[in-house]
């Protein structure tokens, strides 16, 4: 690609929010290698991890409503997002989104 288009750089932007494994996509495919699909447990680690962090950095309260906004991005394209977006939405704390998240993906 940047033979062919003589560019040096790509933007990624708003593509990685929630997808925060595009990044290993895009390094796969520039090293010429098969892109691995991630696993659900993988997106499930990711997502407990910025769980943690969300909390740690900004507090319990403003982490989870935050996480709120990311997990729209994070569920989308997955089955019954809709029902877990509003199911979240009503959460408070962090044992109470983790707990709900754990619980997701075991089941799809």
């Amino acid at each position: 690609m940047f033979e062919q288009t003589g560019v040096d750089a790509i933007m990624i932007g708003r593509a990685s929010i929630g997808n925060p494994w595009i990044f290993k996509e895009i390094q796969e495919y520039l090293t010429g290698q098969e892109i691995t699909p991630v696993s659900n447990e993988e997106k499930l680690e990711i997502i407990l991890e910025h769980i943690d962090l969300q909390v740690k950095y900004l507090g319990e309260n403003t982490g989870i409503k935050e996480m709120r906004k990311y997990m729209s991005y994070y569920l989308k394209n997955l089955p019954n997002a809709t029902q877990m977006r509003q199911k979240i939405n009503q959460i408070e704390t962090k044992q109470e989104l983790q707990d709900c998240i754990i619980t997701y993906f075991k089941n799809i």
